[in-house]
């Protein structure tokens, strides 16, 4: 955890160092999963995002939303949200902790009520990384998502 903080700290140094005094609008929507109902569960996305929101908070992020163990509907709320916050924002950031999969070539986030009994089940009860990348779309700078998942590759026959 402790790398990535380090990492995006000096990423987003970098890429403000050439912003006029700060002056732009900066978002940020931070979400740990880490208690699934119905797979393991996980210790260190809860912790790792409440390090990541304190970071963006201390780097005076106009806006921080802070949000844990997410059902489905709730993280497809907060994201639709989210774009709305990002719109007219110079930098939007999208940081997720907690399960996350592949299955045929598409990268998917795992909500905490996913059941994903069979292949199949992906598509219905995931959230493809597509989505998140549109979410932080309405920002006119930099767009940056950044996935910290337990992985998992599911193949379709």
């Amino acid at each position: 955890m402790r790398w990535l903080a380090a990492f995006v700290t000096a990423f987003l140094a970098v890429c403000l160092a050439n912003q006029p005094a700060l002056a732009g609008k900066r978002v940020a929507l931070v979400i740990g999963n880490s208690s699934y109902q119905n797979v393991a569960a996980l210790t260190n996305p809860a912790n790792d995002a409440t390090a990541i929101t304190e970071m963006f908070k201390k780097a005076s992020f106009d806006v921080v939303e802070s949000r844990r163990d997410l059902k489905y509907m709730e993280m497809r709320r907060a994201l639709r949200d989210f774009a709305d916050k990002a719109r007219g924002a110079d930098i939007a950031v999208i940081y997720f902790a907690g399960h996350g999969l592949e299955a045929d070539g598409t990268n998917y986030v795992v909500p905490v009520d996913a059941v994903l009994e069979r292949d199949a089940d992906v598509d219905d009860e995931a959230i493809a990384l597509n989505r998140i990348l549109l979410a932080a779309e309405p920002a006119t700078q930099l767009r940056l998502v950044i996935l910290e998942r337990k992985c998992k590759r599911v193949c379709r026959a």
